[in-house]
């Protein structure tokens, strides 16, 4: 069933763990990009948009970066896939998949049920609070969320 934006809390882009991201913990969000799927959910990403990035793997599958979309959706110079540029922090404590399957809110989210499905994912609003809860108040100030969270409490 097609989601809409009001559907989407934050987006998801996930990749595998050999795509870490670095361990140093900047101060400010730092450029990022990620390719997209070919799928109408590219034409729903808008720039100030939140998303998060996970990374699997049999090791520590988990969010380990967040941050916001910086510019529109469009293909990178010299590749045909769509790029979703954002700028992140990368997590002072990763947030593990299994805590994620732990939690009632975040269960049924489409990061859990659907293993093999393409890029981007989303979280509702509901789920995102829920991601939240489990991130350090600095991560969510650097990474831009802050006022966002305030607006979906609402």
């Amino acid at each position: 069933m097609p989601i809409t934006r009001q559907d989407v809390g934050c987006w998801v882009v996930r990749g595998n763990a050999g795509s870490a991201a670095s361990t140093s913990v900047p101060s400010e969000a730092r450029p990022q990009e990620w390719c997209l799927a070919r799928t109408y959910r590219k034409d729903l990403i808008e720039p100030d948009d939140l998303i998060v990035r996970y990374l699997g793997g049999q090791k520590t599958p988990g969010v380990v970066e967040l941050g916001r979309v910086t510019h529109p959706v469009e293909p990178a110079p010299g590749v045909d896939k769509p790029v979703v540029r954002y700028a992140a922090v990368p997590l002072q404590q990763p947030v593990a998949r299994q805590v994620l399957k732990d939690d009632p809110d975040l269960l049924g989210c489409e990061l859990i049920r659907l293993g093999r499905a393409a890029n981007p994912l989303h979280l509702t609003p509901i789920e995102t609070l829920a991601l939240a809860a489990y991130l350090a108040p600095e991560d969510l100030e650097r990474a831009g969320w802050t006022q966002r969270l305030a607006d979906l409490r609402q």
